[in-house]
């Protein structure tokens, strides 16, 4: 069966995300405008740190074990399934999106433009990343199809609980766990051109093969009523 063409349209999604990426880091810390904005929400959020860090702490520390078990049993499944591709492509996701956070990391600055906040550079959050690959992954591994959609809008759900759950910390600025989320969506954007997964919304979205048609040349035999002579 020959390859389907790969849409040119994620290219461009890839394009943005990365526009998207730049700009928002060189906005939150190359400005004050920024760096103020940044420290002004973990003004904002004081209350919600005040009552429920120890719940934050507690969901930062569990949901990536939680996610990886997940991950692990859908891996076996996938296995057994033979989705080879699929497995591919999950392993790629949580090791693209992490690296990549914990390179960039490294290797982006905030200077100093007033002393806003803490002093750490921690853009992209690597916890955040974390998540946000196991949960892509989840989505790459989901062996029912027709429930893929609802299992792609969970993870989101669970990769934003980790978000707030780092700023409502202090362990992250807002723009750190942002960043992340626009790393692993990037990276999945990617990976899905590459690889043209998941199989399975492969699969389900692909109609049967029509039966082959004679072309040799053989008259074909008189129906059954048919009155023409």
């Amino acid at each position: 069966m020959p390859a389907r063409p790969r849409p040119s349209a994620l290219l461009v999604v890839l394009a943005l995300l990365v526009a998207v990426f730049v700009a928002l880091w060189a906005a939150s810390h190359l400005t004050v405008a920024g760096q103020q904005a940044d420290a002004g929400a973990f003004r904002t959020l004081a209350p919600l740190h005040d009552a429920g860090r120890d719940l934050a702490g507690a969901l930062r520390r569990g949901l990536p074990v939680a996610c990886a078990a997940v991950v692990a049993v859908l891996g076996v499944v996938a296995l057994v399934r033979r989705a080879w591709r699929d497995v591919l492509a999950a392993v790629v996701v949580v090791l693209g999106t992490v690296g990549i956070a914990l390179g960039l990391r490294e290797v982006l600055v905030r200077p100093d433009l007033g002393g806003y906040g803490y002093a750490h550079q921690t853009f992209p959050s690597g916890h955040v990343a974390v998540v946000g690959g196991l949960c892509v992954a989840i989505w790459l591994l989901w062996p029912w199809p027709t429930s893929r959609t609802a299992a792609g809008w969970a993870g989101l759900g669970v990769t934003s609980v980790a978000a707030l759950a780092s700023v409502v910390t202090y362990a992250h600025r807002p723009s750190d766990v942002v960043g992340s989320l626009l790393v692993a969506a990037a990276v999945t954007v990617a990976v899905v051109w590459l690889l043209d997964v998941p199989r399975g919304a492969r699969a389900a979205g692909t109609p049967p093969a029509a039966a082959p048609s004679v072309t040799d040349g053989t008259p074909e035999p008189p129906r059954v009523g048919d009155s023409s002579r």
